[in-house]
């Protein structure tokens, strides 16, 4: 998900009169309407953290691409063994490839040693845009024959041998023509894989300026009053505040409905697209977009136990969504939104807090543990989290014409970003820009 603001206010604190005017209001008093499975249930027993694999140095590590579904049942057992994220899970991989459009096949890369997997890289290749942007405006976006390896897409072994092998297949089927371009989706910048592809030797052979955000993620703790024990003293008091405020000047008709059964499809997709054409990620084309597409992968995930979607109800309108995935004991956030003219109560970050608060109300041993706040970085991650890493996406490119110069214009587009967020970062206007054209975005220049 791209970076999201999600409403948060924490700069300006109430000034003390309008802070003696609000009663003593429970901040505990707005529930979470279940529509079916409780909200920390866990939907399946996947391990939330990547398994190990026994590491051998006995013998050289082969190379072997799936490049078709038939081929794929070979792997299921070693897959599904190994899956630890639902971007990389076996049936939800098989659900994209079918659901969305301009996928050729899998390219699904398997390294074995002694004739046994210790790796799988999950990728496909797909005729697809390269988006060419500054900032968020987009120059343009040539469809492009194109590797695309998934995020969370390498299991089983990390080693570097492993990765360097992995990595040597993906430049040779970019030498042998099968792609223009080999697209790494947010890789981890402390892992082998990414060493190895961003220091593919070649002037053109690989992108020069990887875009890398913050990763983050949040353990949940054992009790409501732990949880905010973790937030700073101002963080904890405008959060009480706001919430407080929301429930009075609305007399308390406000709601939290979580959502997670196909009979309610439509009532869920019709409000998520109320709040999501209003933001600024309906602009970029991302966040929820109420497809074909996105409802097949919801009712697939559906169908698992895995889908949480909540929707805060101010008067009984839809006024911010979480969309998330319970995978192992994780709940991996998917997507947000809010509607911008309840900005001032902070809607994202009063569903956030109630989420949470729901969270750490463990009823089980299989309760979730983590949230992992998904791509891109904001405020109220920085502000919640516990836990963060780096991740970049990397593009390597063919040595045909048309890699060649898809690697220069990226070359040069990527330089221009570099050189102005560093400009805009140091001047302290790099926040000021991004609002501005979120604002824009979502409709609110002026």
């Amino acid at each position: 998900m791209a970076s999201e603001d999600f409403g948060t206010r924490f700069i300006a604190p109430m000034k003390p009169q309008e802070q003696r005017a609000l009663p003593e209001t429970n901040l505990l008093a707005v529930d979470i309407k279940q529509t079916a499975v409780p909200m920390n249930s866990v939907a399946i027993d996947q391990p939330a953290v990547v398994p190990a694999v026994e590491e051998s140095s006995a013998g050289p590590v082969q190379i072997h691409v799936l490049r078709s579904v038939p081929e794929l049942e070979s792997i299921r057992d070693v897959w599904t063994r190994w899956q630890w994220h639902p971007n990389s899970d076996f049936d939800h991989y098989n659900s994209v490839l079918q659901s969305l459009r301009g996928i050729l096949r899998p390219h699904v890369i398997v390294a074995y040693r002694n004739c046994g997997p210790i790796a799988i890289l999950v990728g496909r290749l797909e005729h697809s845009p390269i988006e060419f942007s500054v900032g968020y405006k987009v120059l343009f976006h040539p469809r492009v024959r194109k590797l695309t390896f998934i995020h969370a897409g390498f299991l089983g072994e990390p080693s570097p041998e492993t990765a360097k092998v992995l990595v040597d297949s993906i430049d040779h089927s970019l030498r042998s023509g099968e792609a223009c371009a080999a697209y790494f989706n947010q890789i981890r910048t402390d892992s082998a894989l990414y060493q190895f592809a961003n220091n593919l030797p070649g002037m053109f052979s690989r992108d020069r300026f990887p875009t890398t955000q913050t990763h983050r993620s949040m353990r949940v703790p054992d009790s409501i009053d732990a949880f905010y024990q973790t937030l700073s003293p101002k963080v904890r008091k405008n959060q009480r505040w706001q919430a407080k405020k929301l429930i009075q000047d609305f007399k308390g008709n406000v709601r939290i409905d979580c959502i997670s059964k196909q009979d309610e499809f439509d009532r869920m997709f019709r409000d998520l697209d109320e709040i999501a054409k209003k933001t600024y990620q309906r602009g970029l084309g991302a966040g929820f977009i109420p497809n074909k597409e996105t409802r097949q992968l919801m009712q697939a995930q559906s169908d698992k136990g895995q889908l949480r979607t909540y929707i805060l109800y101010i008067e009984d309108k839809p006024c911010a969504f979480w969309i998330a995935v319970v995978y192992g004991k994780t709940f991996h956030s998917s997507a947000m939104g809010y509607d911008p003219n309840y900005a001032k109560y902070s809607p994202g970050m009063f569903l956030i807090m109630k989420v949470i608060e729901g969270l750490c109300v463990k009823q089980d041993n299989n309760a979730v543990v983590e949230i992992d706040f998904g791509l891109g970085d904001a405020q109220y991650k920085q502000i919640l989290g516990t836990n963060e890493w780096q991740e970049a996406t990397v593009y390597l490119f063919s040595s045909t014409m048309k890699g060649r110069l898809l690697s220069i214009v990226q070359l040069s587009i990527g330089a221009l970003n570099h050189f102005s967020q560093k400009a805009l970062k140091r001047t302290q206007l790099l926040g000021r820009v991004k609002r501005y054209w979120r604002d824009r975005l979502s409709g609110r220049e002026g």
